[in-house]
């Protein structure tokens, strides 16, 4: 295959994914602690000299782009005020600890929480959040519940007429060495059972909801790029055809 063809069609292939990143962050762009998404790429001749190899790749190659894959960028996102109890937001380095149906913890920075039927402080899927002891319970009859900047969880009961308050639960949160390593079960969760993760003591604010670290406005440009990088990367591909088209013709023509 011509190096011209191959160039365009694998600069295609790639922009192609490249807009579909693009098109998740935007549609994300209002989700609660979702993380933006970054794809990246390489030449063909850089791929292979990373792997000590030239494949006789020689001048600039003209081989075309590969993807490399993608990661997601764990910048602080803004906060919007909720007033909604059990809505958390971080300010800092860290992640709520939640537990899956399986068993299975994920990191999460999305802290809209709600109480499930037995009282258990859940994620919208059903995920548990996760404190010192396990999932955390709200008592029945807690008239208010509490959770300061230290992520102590506390309840307000009013008993024989006295109100009293008490410390229940203190939020287990969490952080790895390189948060880039974790595995993305989505933007807004990620899983690292196969990292090390240590205790974490970042603000916590209640009545708050981290926003996306999206800047919709970004996306969009990148998009318009992207799909003009494509839109040229095709028109290259049809002169390349063209070309082979009329050198058969003319090898045809001679015969």
């Amino acid at each position: 295959m011509p190096k011209g063809i191959y160039s365009a069609a694998s600069a295609m292939y790639v922009e192609a994914q490249t807009l579909d990143v693009a098109a998740r962050n935007l549609a994300h762009a209002t989700t609660t602690g979702y993380r933006r998404e970054t794809a990246f790429r390489a030449g063909f001749d850089q791929v292979l000299q990373g792997q000590g190899r030239t494949g006789g790749v020689k001048g600039d190659g003209g081989v075309g782009i590969l993807s490399q894959g993608s990661a997601f960028s764990f910048d602080e996102g803004g906060r919007d005020t909720t007033g909604a109890p059990y809505d958390l937001a971080l300010a800092g380095e860290g992640f709520f600890q939640v537990k899956k149906p399986d068993g299975n913890t994920l990191l999460t920075r999305a802290g809209h929480f709600q109480t499930d039927t037995q009282g258990r402080l859940v994620t919208p899927e059903g995920f548990l959040l996760q404190g010192q002891g396990g999932a955390i319970t709200i008592p029945e009859g807690a008239e208010a519940v509490t959770v300061d900047r230290d992520g102590r969880v506390s309840v307000a009961t009013t008993a024989g007429g006295i109100r009293q308050e008490q410390v229940i639960e203190q939020l287990r949160l969490g952080k790895v060495e390189k948060p880039q390593d974790l595995r993305a079960v989505n933007g807004q969760y990620f899983d690292a059972s196969a990292l090390t993760v240590s205790d974490a003591t970042p603000v916590v604010h209640q009545g708050e909801l981290e926003k996306s670290n999206i800047d919709p406005l970004r996306e969009l440009v990148d998009m318009i790029a992207i799909q003009r990088r494509y839109d040229a990367a095709q028109k290259a591909l049809k002169e390349q055809s063209s070309v082979g088209q009329g050198f058969s013709e003319l090898l045809r023509g001679s015969a």
